[in-house]
């Protein structure tokens, strides 16, 4: 059977069970596919129509905005309006995902020609990418489709404000197929519950439209109250361990080729600046070689700063994009986890350490216990013991970025622990400024 009779199945289980027609007060079935559609368009048309991604930068992204290096997702509506449709006054109105840019909800209910106008004018440019029917389907979502986010989902604790109980049948008939009973049987995606906790908006807009070039159905068939309910069932379903996967990301991030066990490709990455030397014993497909242990930059490229607090799923888009590739060596589980990391899991390390002295800002003698109780019994009391790496003492003084990251998550493919969650911060500088007292060199 294929999805699309299961999924035409379902809905007649549904129907029949509450005992009304799936369909009723929706309008004609092709006003309400071709708003889907126009939903699915202003989530990634890119992806939608199977178009190859524009270049260059679209006119009206904002120059220092996050996804300036990134063409294609400049391009998406969303990027710059929001899952939420309210651009700078709703979720992107701080953070990461910040352009300035107002949302599409004052669009609410205009003239469908009249959005069309504006889609086609010099500044948005998509005449050159959208067809005629495109463009409808785009304007019409615009002025029929948009939902009132802040009705339905609390702005401040991103909760639903549905009833779960009353859509278990409809999650399990329509949705469990795929997504399993949990929401963690798919192995491309996250699960579903951590994602519907995190980005109630960005849920809440794929279940009503479908997801842009995948066999996922429009909900927005059984109704507006009836998706955010679902939505409410939704965030009670379990989701991983996401500080496990911010932990792994830090290693992906220190050297994903050891942490995984798959050689690092033998051509130099095509990010990496063709006019500098790669350092001896590095490799240049290796995150930090270009972002810096500090997060902030190095070999002359730009660091991972402004993606803090992102949600992991446009930083995916970055990493399998032309130009990292990523997706080419890595599961999708590596590339969330390492994702995660970038958006969740990233440390200031001017509270750690003095950026100039690079003296960790803590006491050598206060916390003496933790070192040889935790560290010494690898490592040795003077840290010279493990023959596989420098000695701790010149690590931590020479480069106490890459110390503090590798205390922070562990070290790839090593069962050394990541001490941020047992530890407290101020245990941890007390334990780097340990660390730089010990011998810089082997006997």
């Amino acid at each position: 059977m294929t999805r699309f009779a299961i999924f035409a199945a379902a809905i007649t289980v549904v129907s029949t069970a509450l005992g009304s027609p799936a369909f009723a007060d929706h309008g004609p079935a092709h006003t309400t596919a071709s708003i889907a559609t126009g939903g699915r368009l202003y989530d990634n048309w890119i992806r939608e129509m199977a178009k190859r991604p524009p270049k260059t930068v679209h006119p009206l992204y904002p120059k220092e905005a996050t996804h300036n290096g990134n063409a294609a997702a400049t391009w998406r509506c969303v990027t710059c309006h929001g899952w939420d449709y309210q651009g700078e006054d709703g979720a992107f109105h701080l953070g990461p995902e910040f352009t300035g840019i107002i949302g599409i909800n004052g669009k609410a209910g205009a003239d469908v020609d009249s959005i069309i106008k504006v889609l086609s004018d010099e500044r948005h440019g998509y005449l050159e990418y959208l067809d005629d029917q495109a463009m409808r389907d785009v304007a019409l979502f615009v002025s029929v489709g948009q939902t009132n986010s802040r009705d339905v989902i609390d702005p401040e604790t991103r909760r639903a404000r549905g009833k779960p109980g009353s859509s278990v049948i409809y999650f399990s008939t329509v949705c469990a197929g795929c997504h399993g009973t949990d929401g963690t049987m798919m192995e491309t995606i996250p699960p579903i519950g951590d994602v519907a906790r995190s980005d109630p908006w960005l849920s809440l807009h794929k279940m009503l439209n479908g997801h842009p070039g995948d066999e996922m159905p429009a909900l927005r068939v059984f109704g507006e109250a009836t998706v955010v309910n679902m939505l409410a069932y939704m965030q009670t379903l379990p989701g991983d361990n996401m500080l496990l996967s911010i932990l792994r990301g830090g290693k992906l991030y220190d050297d994903w080729s050891r942490e995984v066990g798959r050689d690092f490709p033998k051509d130099l990455h095509p990010a990496y600046p063709k006019d500098r030397n790669v350092p001896e014993g590095s490799n240049s497909w290796r995150c930090v070689e270009c972002h810096g242990w500090d997060y902030k930059g190095a070999a002359g490229v730009r660091g991972i700063r402004k993606l803090a607090g992102a949600h992991p799923t446009p930083i995916l888009s970055v990493l399998t994009d032309e130009m990292h590739g990523m997706d080419r060596f890595l599961k999708f589980r590596d590339l969330w986890d390492l994702a995660s990391f970038v958006a969740h899991g990233q440390t200031e390390m001017n509270e750690f350490i003095a950026p100039r002295t690079k003296e960790a800002r803590g006491s050598a003698v206060d916390d003496e216990s933790f070192y040889f109780a935790l560290c010494a019994p690898c490592h040795g009391d003077t840290g010279i013991d493990m023959r596989t790496m420098p000695a701790m003492g010149r690590v931590a003084s020479e480069n106490p970025w890459k110390a503090l990251h590798k205390i922070l998550h562990g070290h790839p493919g090593e069962f050394m622990p990541a001490w941020q969650a047992a530890l407290s911060r101020k245990q941890i500088k007390n334990i780097l400024a340990k660390l730089q007292t010990l011998p810089k060199r082997k006997r």
